[in-house]
This record gives structure tokens, C-alpha cells and sequence, in this order.
């Protein structure tokens, strides 16, 4: 019997990128076999993303290249979030695609596919893991999110927040520490929600479910993403100031700092709790690495609302920082606004004062580095360079943040290795391996 080959094209953050593993693991149980070669795949796989205008654009343009690639024999799959998002409109667009489907939903995909006798016991499937390094994954531990910011599509495209058991996660997590992974980041939407859609107090918790992740596993670095300041605690802190396991990373997403502009986001804190939490993360977690982004040019943001911004930032001093302009989103509370909208020329020249500002910063944060000695986990070989390796700290999450470059010593991917930093620039620090970790 011909076992099915697919062909997969993953878009999107990593949440989609889980989504896309469950998915292909599903297939895979039902006799699918993995091709890297799109010509010689009976199935193409797009998994898309349709968060933002930019990320929609790119999806949009994928499936348009793979329809005027795919052979007659072909047949072509299109989820994630755009599908989701459009699936009335798209397939109108586009009848080429033969299946349509929405966010990753267990046995979905085979039921549409007419395999849905093999859908049954998917739960129980083993974890996949597609990421560019196989000592790293993402784990997600909540779909959907309750969060209804003013800017965002999220709760639009993928519901309300549904936090998994932390029996399944444990599962998962088992699963992928067996597989060899040295670092597993925990993601969701909003991680620090996790367990609050249950609505007790006594069930679970991020707190719990790293103190599980802890107990089960052996797993050197566990990361957590995303946070959101109204759901931190003190026993969160204390949690990963202790915790040597426990990357002291916190990436929370602050979007603004003026309580004129949180309010009309949509934020639930203003900029007075917003800085007390940010000074309790400082002062609870020594050594912590912020990161964060923020949203400028949005409606009704006056030069004072970007001021304070700035100031902020500047007192703050996040170690990473990403920033966007405002953009428009159909279905979203935004597009219900009064205020004037930021011409977009103003908006843009904002995010590069803001940019310019956190270069200096981050700078500042890598040159301090200088002659100490950190704790790296090597990534990759560096091909064909004046490097050696390619590498992390704790306070560098994968896919977003700096890169440690090992100019002398030798070293295996996926272990760890102690560093002594010997120069830095904004966003990468230069080292040389002083001792196995």
C-alpha cells in the first residue's frame, strides 16, 4: 500500500507552529509520510497566519504560489488562522485549494480528509516536534485567550481561553524531554491567565503547572510566553527567582505606557500598576531579562500618550524590546473608535525614535556582559563563517532575541557550555567556551 507523502509550509508564531505539529502527527498515525520535496508530495500543507496585515499578506501570497505550483494530482490544504479568520470569503477567492480548514482542531484534519475512522484516540498521539532544533520546543498550555484588547483579532479567530490539564501537558512535556529537549518554552496567549478560565481558585495555576513541569521532568531550561500584568503574583516570582530551571525571562507585552491610550487598547492596568509591577519583577527576580513590545500610531495617541512611552522605556530599561505600528483590524473594537486616527508616516517615524532608543539600551545591557562568564546552550554550528558555534543564555528566548557567537572553543549542539563574554554588540554577544556547564 502507497503510504500519502505531504508537504508542509508552517507560517505564523509558534503557538501555530504547535498546532501544525499536532496536526502532522495526526496524519502521520493515519500512514502520511513527510516529504521536503513539494513536487513529490500527494498532499501540500499550509499552515497560515492572519494576525497582523503584513502576516496575512504573506500567507495570502504563499497559497497563491503554491496554487500555481501544484500539480493536477495535488491536493492542497490550507488552516491556521487566515482560513479560520476568511473561511466564508477564501475559498470563494480561491477554488483551487481543495480543503479549507480553520485553527488546528483534534481529528479535524482526517475527518475532512475521510480518514475520520483513524481520528479516534489522537489525544494519545506521540508529540512531534518540527522546530530547527530538536533540543528545543514549544509546548502550549491554553488555547484562545479573554483578554478583548481594542487592536487585536486573536479572541475573534480562536475563542475564548481554554487552558489544558496539566496531566496533558505533563504528557507532552515527558514525551518531548524524552525526545532530548534541553529547553521547553510554555505558550500561550496569555500564560499568566492559565487556569483562571476554570474559575477557581483552588484548581490550577502557571504557578502549579511549572511546579509539576519541575517535579515530572528533568528539562535544564523551562520559558514561559507570554505574560500579562494583571494575572502576576508574588508566588509567580518567587517561583522563578528560586527556580534554577526556571529561565528568569519575563516577556510581557505591554503595548503602551499612557493610561489615555491603555484605556482605549483596551488594557486592564494603567501606567502607575504598570510600573509597579515592572519594579516588583526587578526587585523580586535579580538578574530577570525583560522583554516586551509595544504598539505605536494608535488612535487617539497624542505626542504626550508617546512621550510617556519613551519615558518609560527609558526608566524601565527592557534588555529586548519589539515594536509595530498600529494596524487596523476588521472586527476589532478599534474600528468602533472616535479618535483620530496617527497618520501612519507619524506613526512610523515614532517606532523608529523608539527603536533608536532601545539599540542604545540593549547596547548597554550586552557591553555590561563584557568579561563575565554565562551560561550558553549551543544551537548550531556556524556553516561557513568567522565563528564557531551559535548559542543562547537564559535571558534569550529562540526565534526573538540576541545570539551568543563562540569565536574559540569546540562544543556539541544541545548542551551547555559556560561562556565568558568577550565583546558585545545591540543585538549579539561574542564568547569563548571556558568549561562544559
Amino acid at each position: 500500500m502507497k503510504h500519502p507523502r505531504i508537504f508542509a509550509a508552517q507560517l505564523g508564531c509558534a503557538k501555530n507552529q504547535v498546532d501544525g505539529e499536532h496536526m502532522l502527527a495526526e496524519l502521520y498515525s493515519a500512514g502520511f509520510v513527510s516529504t521536503e520535496n513539494a513536487e513529490k508530495a500527494d498532499f501540500l500543507l499550509i499552515n497560515t497566519c492572519g494576525f497582523i496585515e503584513d502576516a496575512k499578506t504573506e500567507s495570502i501570497n504563499t497559497v497563491l504560489s503554491f496554487i500555481e505550483a501544484k500539480k493536477p494530482s495535488q491536493k492542497l490544504i490550507v488552516t491556521g488562522c487566515l482560513s479560520g479568520r476568511y473561511m466564508e470569503e477564501l475559498p470563494k477567492e480561491m477554488p483551487e485549494v481543495d480543503y479549507w480548514l480553520g485553527t488546528y482542531e483534534p481529528g479535524k484534519i482526517l475527518k475532512v480528509l475521510g480518514l475520520g475512522e483513524k481520528a479516534s484516540g489522537t489525544e494519545n498521539l506521540a508529540r512531534l516536534n518540527l522546530g530547527d532544533y530538536k533540543h528545543h520546543a514549544y509546548l502550549k498550555v491554553a488555547e484562545g485567550c479573554d483578554r478583548r484588547c481594542a487592536f487585536c483579532a486573536i479572541p475573534n479567530i480562536r475563542g475564548k481561553q481554554i487552558s489544558f490539564s496539566i496531566e496533558s501537558i505533563i504528557q507532552e512535556a515527558k514525551e518531548l524531554e524524552a525526545q532530548g529537549v534541553q529547553e521547553l518554552t510554555l505558550i500561550a496567549q496569555d500564560t499568566t491567565f492559565y487556569g483562571h478560565d476554570q474559575g477557581c481558585k483552588t484548581g490550577p495555576s502557571l504557578a502549579k503547572l511549572l511546579k509539576a513541569v519541575l517535579k515530572e521532568t528533568n528539562i535544564p531550561w523551562i520559558r514561559t510566553l507570554y505574560w500579562y500584568p494583571e494575572f502576576i503574583d508574588d508566588e509567580l516570582l518567587d517561583l522563578m527567582a528560586n527556580e534554577p530551571r526556571i529561565c528568569k525571562y519575563v516577556d510581557m507585552p505591554i503595548q503602551h505606557a499612557s493610561s489615555h491610550v491603555l484605556k482605549l487598547m483596551r488594557r486592564s492596568y494603567n501606567q502607575q500598576s504598570l510600573r509597579k509591577m515592572l519594579t516588583d519583577i526587578r526587585t523580586k527576580i535579580p538578574g530577570v531579562t525583560l522583554r516586551t513590545t509595544v504598539l505605536v500610531g494608535f488612535p487617539g495617541e497624542t505626542q504626550e500618550d508617546f512621550e510617556e512611552l519613551m519615558q518609560l522605556i527609558q526608566d524601565v530599561r527592557f534588555e529586548h524590546l519589539g515594536g509595530f505600528v498600529f494596524s487596523p483590524e476588521e472586527g476589532t473594537p478599534a474600528m468602533k473608535l472616535k479618535e483620530e486616527p496617527v497618520p501612519e508616516e507619524l506613526a512610523r517615524a515614532r517606532l523608529d525614535a523608539i527603536q533608536d532608543l532601545q539599540e542604545e539600551i540593549s547596547s548597554e545591557a550586552n557591553e555590561a556582559l563584557i568579561g563575565k562568564e554565562v551560561k550558553v546552550l549551543i544551537d548550531e554550528v556556524a556553516e561557513e563563517s568567522d565563528y564557531h558555534f551559535i548559542g543562547r543564555t537564559e535571558g534569550n528566548s529562540l526565534d526573538s532575541d540576541d545570539i551568543v557567537k563562540i569565536v574559540e572553543g569546540d562544543a556539541n549542539p544541545g548542551e551547555f557550555y559556560m561562556v565568558k563574554i568577550i565583546d558585545a554588540e545591540p543585538h549579539e554577544l561574542i564568547g569563548r567556551i571556558v568549561s562544559h556547564a
